[in-house]
Parts: structure tokens; sequence; C-alpha cells
């Protein structure tokens, strides 16, 4: 039986060599403590990365909006159903094509996104506070190494503003 605490099995070694495997860990774990930090204000690690984009005011279309983040077209949909919901954003037709929705955030929104940050930001730290300041920086250029080189492959690619 294992002992409370302890993090690594003995007996599932293997996966311990899975960058998969260990990818889908740390994400658990980000997403517990995203929740811990930001729970109270119910939100979600992706309607956070919408605000986020849309902070600067820009409006644009739900699609460009979807694949900046990382998320498929019906998700990004979805996402921004529940925030305009809210009050956090709008949308409207466009006036170039009647199909596009574009979406501008609000200024409640804005004030949302700038209440949350800094709850945000202690999730972020606390998951990378047993790095060193090298190992950091190290992380965080294999990490995007490994995202822009793999970006295609994904179920939905992130495109560029």
């Amino acid at each position: 039986m294992a002992r409370p605490g302890k993090v690594r099995s003995r007996t599932y070694d293997e996966l311990w060599n899975r960058p998969g495997y260990l990818i889908r860990r740390l994400h658990q774990i980000h997403v517990g403590l995203f929740a811990e930090e930001c729970g109270s204000e119910d939100v979600t690690p992706v309607q956070s990365a919408i605000l986020t984009v849309l902070q600067s005011g820009e409006e644009m279309d739900q699609l460009t909006l979807s694949t900046s983040v990382g998320i498929d077209r019906t998700s990004g949909a979805d996402v921004i159903r529940r925030l305009e919901r809210r009050g956090f954003l709008t949308r409207q037709s466009s006036k170039f094509d009647r199909r596009a929705k574009l979406v501008k955030i609000t200024e409640e929104g804005r004030a949302f996104i700038k209440g949350v940050r800094p709850r945000m930001a202690r999730a972020q730290e606390r998951l990378i506070a047993p790095l060193t300041d090298e190992e950091r920086d190290e992380f965080f250029r294999l990490i995007n190494k490994m995202v822009d080189a793999n970006n295609e492959a994904s179920r939905a690619p992130m495109g560029t503003l």
C-alpha cells in the first residue's frame, strides 16, 4: 500500500518515461491549482485565455479567436456564448460576411480579467515554483519548441494573430 503523499508509483515506473502521460498529469495539476486560486470566480483556464486575447479591445471573428487559443470552432463558440451570457463579451454579425460573428470584450469583461489576473498568476507561479530561474527558462524554451513543432498534429492547431 502506498504511503499518503507519495507521488511516484514504483509499480508503474514505465509511465514516468512517457512524455504524453507526464504532460497530461501536469495539466491535471495545473487545472487543480487554477481551480484553487480562481474557483470562486467561476472561470476556466480556456475562458481566461479567451478574455486575455480580447483584453486589448481588438474585435475578431469567432474562428480566429478560437484558433488563437488553440480550441476547435465548436468549443470556441460554446465558450464565447457562456462569456457573452455573463456580459463579458459581445457578438455581432460581420458587415463583410454575415455568417461570421465578431467578438469584442466588454468593460465588464475587461474588469473581470483584470481582477482575476493576480489569482491566475498565483496558479501559474505555484505550478513552476519547484524550478529554479534557469530551469524555468529552459522549461519554457523546451515546451515552446515542442508546441511549435507539433502544432499541426493538434485537433485544434493554433493560428497566429
